[in-house]
């Protein structure tokens, strides 16, 4: 049976982890209470990875892999990164269903030629609202949410320009890459769909030193973010399908 790898890249805050566990289970909770019901033959199934410490798979075993967010910055191409990196262009190179969230969607990005580095503004943090881009309307994973929509959001670093055959998805008025798609089936994010309100407070909470005048109003704005958690549900779907249709093949 093909798995949908969760790829751990690193460590929440010490908050974050004693109280919801590592940033792949957050995924793994998103794609469980919101997949559709199919036959147990037919799922992929959802395994865990250490993406620093270990190789990934044989990518005909996987159906499909997300990277994960990191404390970690793309742009020091620590030796795991610069593996991993290579792991990417063969995933991509072979068409397996990829999606980067964070972290991952910044690795992505400079793994195929994009640029990656700190923000000239600084961080971004907090329930924001996400624009999507006229592509992002034929998108497989975008296509069914509005033309404007919540996420959570913490960064320093960002994709400052994307690989050259990207195709541009979404945006904030402070980051202006979110999301793009390589190919037909490789994605990054830079917002967190994977994150609740409650991770989202302590994620501020954590910060609070970097937002002496606007810290109060980032908390009283923290919001559910049902749409952009739907990215990360539509992305497992697609896998799932995927996997059903090389199952009938």
């Amino acid at each position: 049976m093909k798995k949908l790898l969760i790829v751990n890249v690193g460590l929440p805050p010490k908050p974050q982890l004693d109280t919801f566990g590592k940033f792949e289970q957050w995924a793994k909770n998103v794609i469980e209470a919101h997949r559709h019901p199919i036959p147990a033959n037919q799922a992929a199934i959802i395994e865990f990875h250490d993406g620093i410490n270990q190789p990934l798979p044989h990518s005909d075993h996987l159906a499909g892999v997300i990277i994960m967010g990191s404390l970690a910055m793309a742009s020091d191409k620590e030796d795991w990164m610069l593996r991993l990196s290579r792991e990417i262009v063969d995933l991509v190179e072979r068409s397996i269903p990829l999606l980067g969230i964070c972290f991952g969607h910044q690795l992505i990005a400079q793994a195929l030629g994009g640029k990656v580095g700190y923000h000239p503004n600084g961080l971004e943090i907090g329930t924001i609202a996400i624009n999507k881009q006229p592509d992002a309307a034929q998108d497989p994973i975008f296509s069914d949410l509005p033309a404007q929509f919540d996420a959570q959001a913490v960064h320093y670093q960002s994709v400052l320009s994307l690989p050259e055959n990207a195709v541009h998805l979404a945006s904030s008025d402070f980051e202006p890459h979110h999301a793009y798609r390589v190919g037909e089936c490789c994605w990054g994010v830079q917002f967190h769909p994977e994150f609740t309100p409650q991770v989202m407070k302590l994620s501020l909470a954590g910060l609070q030193h970097e937002l002496p005048d606007d810290y109060e109003r980032k908390q009283a704005a923290v919001k559910e973010t049902h749409h952009a958690r739907q990215v990360l549900v539509n992305f497992a779907g697609l896998v799932e399908q995927q996997n059903q249709s090389l199952g009938a093949a």
